[in-house]
């Protein structure tokens, strides 16, 4: 068994070590995490206060790194995320489904002070992470909705980036615009996101207000909000997070106008990457088209695992 402890700042190289390996294997992925050394670094520094307060590490008797969780936790919203767990488990050991449940089970109890009060929990991880299902039944969690990342990538990306963007003129004054500072304006994309996306990580609040730092793009018809997409530009990445468009308006280009838009508005405030992505929930065959006939392709499925306290 492991010893278990909180994370000191002289564990970082260590750890994103064992992410980077983890991490890139389909029995270990999480879906919160990027897959490269710059992505890692900037997930385990954008935890507040600092990383290590809020990060769990496993190490052998010699003081190696074995295994890692991290705690995000969201005090407005109430709801914790955990990042990992990761364990390092020696390839073809006879015990090694023992270790890695025992070590996973360790690495929670030990974070428990990290979650105090908060009874929402999560955790998201490739839906083939059999180890990570089990962890998760054996701790009171049930799985979501399934749902598939798509990617955009080479000349498709370069093909996005060039297209014209504009909203489809079937009404006056269709303009694509970033989130302008009229509070009815906040008031109508906070309202639409709480609708489409009821219980997601983000309030409808913190994607206006600007506090998790997503760049808005919002359609407009005159003073009429018509959808809205959102998306953040990680290190290897043009995250679309976001993409909700009013009912009366849908099937008309209006979501894939947004797309386009924020991918565009994304390179243009925080340079060139090498694809887009984005996940969509399984059964929404809406989206999935939608991102298909942008060039999009499906590249991965996750699963979220939510506390029944929830």
């Amino acid at each position: 068994m492991y010893d278990i402890r909180l994370a000191g700042q002289d564990d970082l190289g260590a750890v994103l070590a064992l992410l980077v390996r983890l991490q890139a294997d389909t029995a270990h992925h999480i879906g919160y995490l990027g897959e490269t050394l710059g992505e890692l670094t900037e997930e385990l520094t954008e935890f507040e206060p600092d990383w290590p307060s809020c990060t769990v590490v496993a190490t052998d008797d010699s003081g190696r790194v074995c295994g890692v969780l991290s705690v995000e936790v969201d005090h407005e919203l109430r709801r914790a995320f955990l990042h990992g767990p990761f364990v390092d488990v020696p390839v073809n050991h006879p015990a090694g489904s023992r270790i890695w449940d025992q070590t996973s089970d360790a690495l929670y109890a030990h974070a428990q002070p990290l979650l105090e009060g908060i009874a929402d929990r999560e955790v998201y991880g490739h839906t083939l992470h059999r180890r990570l299902a089990a962890f998760a039944e054996r701790h009171g969690f049930t799985a979501g909705r399934a749902s598939s990342i798509h990617v955009l990538d080479g000349d498709g990306l370069r093909g996005l980036l060039l297209r014209e963007a504009s909203c489809p003129r079937t009404g006056p004054a269709r303009e694509m615009r970033v989130l302008p500072t009229e509070a009815a304006v906040h008031e109508a994309v906070a309202v639409l996101h709480e609708r489409c996306f009821p219980k997601t990580y983000l309030s409808g609040r913190q994607l206006v207000d600007g506090s998790r730092d997503h760049t808005v793009v919002v359609a407009m018809d005159g003073g009429k909000v018509l959808g809205y997409a959102a998306g953040k530009a990680e290190p290897g990445e043009y995250y679309v997070d976001f993409v909700a468009v009013e009912p009366d308006v849908r099937g008309k280009g209006v979501g894939a106008a947004l797309i386009t838009e924020l991918v565009w508005k994304l390179a243009e405030r925080f340079g060139a990457r090498p694809q887009a992505a984005a996940a969509i929930l399984a059964g929404n065959t809406s989206s999935h088209r939608m991102f298909d006939r942008l060039g999009f392709r499906r590249t991965l499925e996750l699963v979220a695992y939510r506390s029944k306290a929830a």
